[in-house]
């Protein structure tokens, strides 16, 4: 570890977490694209309008989990595994980037120093994706998965029901403004540092 770095020990701790993230989610993914393609598909319908009753599914489709309304379609077409799919990995996959980026982030502090344009740079494109994409991915999720309760049931389940079903990641959208206007602070401090620099 290098004296003289204060980012080294956040630096191998991102870099660990990534290594980690990334082989469970390659893992996992090529498990659910191989053998998860004989499995039923099972997924939540948040809003259920008839408490313990099997009622207002459609053929091929059963209640497998009275308390959670946990629906499951045994023999799923294609489309319903792709659903299935896409009701998971967009969220998993854009924390993996998040941590790539972050990643990459703190090397390029290390490696230029902080109060640098392009680390203010690095800050700032951080901000926006945490602001941006992870809510973005969760929406994905959240749309993925009304759209399988749509195809499983006989009643109307609402058009925009995926907005309530949206887990926004309101964690990542503070931590973003806060990272965008930490941005602004370290392009400034890097102006002025340039200054004095050419002032001496």
């Amino acid at each position: 570890m290098s004296k003289g770095n204060p980012l080294e020990p956040l630096t191998g701790v991102v870099s660990a977490a990534f290594a980690l993230s990334a082989g469970v989610l390659g893992l996992a993914t090529a498990i659910r694209l191989t053998v998860g393609l004989f499995d039923p598909v099972c997924f939540t319908a948040k809003y259920w309008p008839y408490g313990g009753e099997s009622r207002g599914l459609v053929e091929g489709t059963r209640l497998d989990d009275v308390e959670r309304a946990r629906l499951c379609v045994d023999d799923p077409a294609p489309w319903q595994h792709v659903l299935s799919f896409l009701s998971e990995a967009p969220t998993a996959l854009a924390r993996v980037v998040a941590l790539l980026l972050l990643l990459k982030l703190l090397r390029n502090a290390s490696r230029h120093g902080i109060h640098t344009a392009d680390t203010a740079a690095g800050v700032r494109r951080f901000g926006h994706y945490l602001l941006w994409v992870l809510p973005a991915a969760a929406m994905a999720d959240s749309i993925a998965r009304t759209t399988l309760v749509h195809a499983a049931v006989t009643f109307d389940a609402g058009y925009l029901s995926f907005l309530g079903e949206w887990e926004a990641p309101w964690w990542a959208v503070i931590t973003g403004i806060a990272l965008l206007s930490l941005a602004k602070i370290m392009r400034a401090s890097a102006e002025m540092r340039e200054e004095l620099e050419g002032t001496v």
